[in-house]
C-alpha cells in the first residue's frame, strides 16, 4: 500500500500488517523493519539479556506472520498489538523458565553459586547494558503518568483495570496514556538507533 501525504504511520502499519496475513513477504519485512528496534529494546528491558531478547523478538515475529490475518484495526493500534504479542511471548518465556529452574540446582557443592564467565557472557553483558541505556533514556522521555501506566502494564503484566486501580485513574485515561506512551517510546528508540 502505498501512503499518501494524508496516510498515518498507523494506517500504513495497518495495511502492512493485512498485507502480511495475506502472506506478502515484501510486507513483512517493512514491517521487521519498523518494529525490530522498539520491539528488541522492550524484550531486551522484559527478560534482562540480549540473547533470550533477541529468542523472543524472533519467536515475536514468527506470531505476527502466522497471527496478521487475525488482526483487528478497530481493536488496538498497530504498534500496541505487536507489543501485546512480544510481552505474552515474554510472560511465556518466564513460565518455561520458571518450571526450568525448579529442577534445575542453583548452587554448587559448597552452596554458593556457579561462577561461569566466556567471552560471549561479557560482550553480552556489554550489550544489555547499551539496550538497558537506550530504553532508559527512551523512558524518559514518555511523561510520568504515561511511563508509570506503560511499566506497568508491560513489566508487571497488569491489565488496564488493575492498573486504573493502582492509579486511580479511569481506564479510558490508562488506555489512552499506553497508547501514546508506546509510540512516544517507539518514536524515541527509533531516532536512537545507529
Amino acid at each position: 500500500m502505498p501512503p499518501s501525504a494524508d496516510t498515518t504511520d498507523a494506517q500504513v502499519e495497518a495495511g502492512l500488517i493485512a498485507d502480511v496475513g495475506r502472506g506478502d513477504r515484501e510486507a513483512f519485512r517493512a514491517l521487521y523493519s519498523r518494529y525490530k528496534i522498539p520491539l528488541f529494546s522492550l524484550a531486551v528491558r522484559m527478560v534482562g539479556n540480549s540473547s533470550d531478547a533477541e529468542e523472543l523478538l524472533q519467536d515475536t515475529f514468527v506470531k505476527i506472520w502466522r497471527g496478521a490475518s487475525s488482526y483487528d484495526p478497530g481493536e488496538s493500534r498497530p504498534f500496541t498489538w505487536v507489543v501485546t504479542i512480544l510481552r505474552r511471548t515474554c510472560i511465556d518465556y518466564f513460565r518455561r523458565k520458571r518450571t526450568h529452574l525448579g529442577s534445575t540446582p542453583l548452587l554448587d557443592v559448597n552452596g554458593a553459586p556457579p561462577e561461569i564467565h566466556s567471552r560471549d557472557d561479557t560482550r553480552r553483558a556489554t550489550q544489555d547494558s547499551e539496550d538497558s541505556s537506550l530504553l532508559r533514556g527512551a523512558l524518559a522521555e514518555v511523561p510520568a503518568s504515561q511511563r508509570q501506566a506503560l511499566e506497568l502494564v508491560l513489566f508487571s503484566g497488569m491489565t488496564h483495570i488493575e492498573i486504573a486501580q493502582r492509579l486511580q485513574e479511569p481506564v479510558g485515561t490508562i488506555k489512552s496514556w499506553i497508547r501514546r506512551g508506546l509510540l512516544q517510546l517507539r518514536t524515541h528508540l527509533e531516532n536512537s538507533a545507529p
